[in-house]
């Protein structure tokens, strides 16, 4: 009998992992609370506008290529990814812009426009970023974290001393190009790991470098798309996934996982147990105290995590003929002090913003001659009290009317449908701890052995899948977390006869 795996949450994590296992013959079953699969991922729907309310930025098609064809699947059969070029489109607070594209042409042109010497210093840039990606990605994004002495190894040493591990990746930036402008272009996806650029890591120069090297791409219909597509071919080799089912907590004896036991009071039996949600909220909702080890209340207290999110999303009678994705950088986020560093508090001035127009690369979303936007301003999470009851209506017209600095004239006039978000939201209907929705922020001493571990420290068969665990936050890191967490459970609960073989879509 084929070895059973529950699976709690069909965010990407719980998706991915769940596609892995049950193309090796696992008995896979899935357990969602909301009403459709891929967490915050999943979108929402207002009439004829359909609207991705998660990621919308999709790195390295190679992962989800690789997702499939262990399944024997062919991706491109489930989903089309459609190109963006340019893929950003960045202003700064001196009005100028540039557009990030994979054309380094164009890219240098308008580097040299700059000052002369730019495009030959990207070209360095790039070059050491190659070797860095080619030595430096498999060992610490591609593979589990290790404990502190187990990344000393003399054969990877190069390669992490050439990471600059004591630089900041505002550091890596500045001593390439000498441009706050390019430092701060090039360094913006450090807030999607819930960090200023003066505190991130130097490592994640590799995130602009794969988006340089292999664009960004767009699953045609959206994110949401992409996550019912994975959720299909779980289905279609035998993973079942449930709906509307909430997990109450994990069935326990002792301290091996048994099993879940859902919110109708019903358990369900399990080899192992992968739960792919917001790891502080989930080992407080899920685990009793006794079995959570080091992970209490008081710990989650003392660790820093990111920034929330305030979101519009607007469904309007027009289009906008202007990029898929655009961020205006304002003068504050040159500002190192508080509350600019770490978004400790609500910035009603000049805050920097990020605006997705899909519409312009997939006109599915929206009624023809329609479009939808996705606007996010970075916010504090709840542990800084914003008293959004009072805030949100001021700062829903504050944000925008700041949209024209993006070219987006007379939203107001053409809204049709509008659906807002704090950070109440993501806490309270998505179980966000702090509403913090890029988790644990990235500094160094949350990095690799210094995060949560995907194999249980308390409990036997219980893994842990998503953006609290290496190698972190973002599609592209949890879908590594996803095979790496694959790995643990086909280790820990191997299938009798050694019967790992991949299922197929005909088996």
């Amino acid at each position: 009998m084929a070895k059973r795996i529950a699976i709690v949450g069909a965010g990407p994590g719980g998706l991915a992992t769940a596609l892995r296992l049950v193309a090796q013959g696992y008995a896979v079953e899935v357990f969602e609370a909301r009403d459709r699969v891929g967490g915050r991922m999943g979108g929402l729907d207002q009439g004829p506008y359909g609207f991705d309310t998660g990621p919308t930025i999709l790195q390295l098609p190679r992962l989800y290529d690789d997702l499939f064809a262990q399944a024997g699947l062919n991706r491109a059969d489930y989903i089309p990814f459609l190109p963006v070029e340019p893929y950003t489109r960045v202003r700064f607070w001196d009005h100028t812009h540039l557009d990030l594209t994979t054309d380094q042409d164009q890219l240098k042109a308008q580097l040299a426009a700059i000052r002369p010497d730019l495009p030959a210093a990207f070209d360095r840039w790039y070059a050491q970023q190659q070797r860095q990606y080619a030595r430096g990605y498999e060992p610490y994004l591609g593979q589990p974290a290790r404990s502190l002495l187990g990344y000393l190894k003399l054969e990877e040493l190069p390669a992490a001393l050439g990471f600059r591990p004591w630089e900041t990746l505002y550091q890596h930036f500045w001593n390439a190009f000498r441009d706050e402008r390019l430092v701060y272009a090039f360094s913006y996806p450090a807030k999607y790991l819930g960090m200023h650029p003066t505190l991130s890591a130097s490592v994640f120069s590799l995130i602009p470098y794969v988006e340089l090297a292999d664009g960004v791409w767009h699953p045609q219909g959206g994110f949401r798309a992409l996550a019912q597509a994975i959720a299909r071919a779980i289905t279609d080799l035998g993973g079942r996934i449930h709906l509307n089912c909430p997990v109450q907590q994990i069935a326990l004896r002792g301290r091996q996982a048994t099993g879940v036991v859902l919110s109708t009071g019903e358990t369900v039996a399990a080899d192992g147990v992968v739960v792919n949600g917001d790891f502080a909220r989930a080992v407080q909702d899920l685990l009793p105290p006794a079995v959570r080890g080091k992970y209490s209340d008081r710990y989650f207290a003392r660790k820093q995590f990111s920034c929330s999110t305030f979101m519009l999303y607007l469904g309007l009678n027009r289009r906008y003929d202007l990029p898929h994705h655009q961020i205006y950088l304002s003068a504050h986020i040159r500002r190192r002090d508080r509350p600019f560093i770490d978004d400790s508090a609500l910035d009603a001035v000049d805050p920097p913003f990020y605006v997705c127009n899909p519409t312009v690369t997939d006109p599915t979303s929206a009624p023809p001659g329609h479009s939808t936007l996705y606007v996010l301003v970075p916010i504090p999470h709840t542990g800084y009290g914003v008293d959004w009851a009072q805030e949100k209506q001021a700062y829903r017209d504050f944000v925008i009317s700041r949209l024209p600095k993006l070219g987006f004239d007379n939203v107001v006039d053409h809204i049709q449908t509008e659906t807002c978000y704090t950070a109440n939201t993501w806490q309270d209907a998505y179980s966000v701890y702090l509403g913090a929705v890029f988790n644990l922020s990235h500094g160094l001493t949350q990095l690799g052995p210094f995060r949560p571990p995907i194999r249980s420290e308390t409990v036997t068969g219980l893994y842990w899948v998503g953006g609290a665990v290496h190698p972190g936050s973002g599609l592209m890191t949890i879908l590594e977390a996803a095979k790496h967490t694959a790995q643990f459970v086909r280790s820990d609960l191997p299938l009798s006869g050694n019967s790992t073989g991949t299922k197929g879509a005909g088996s």
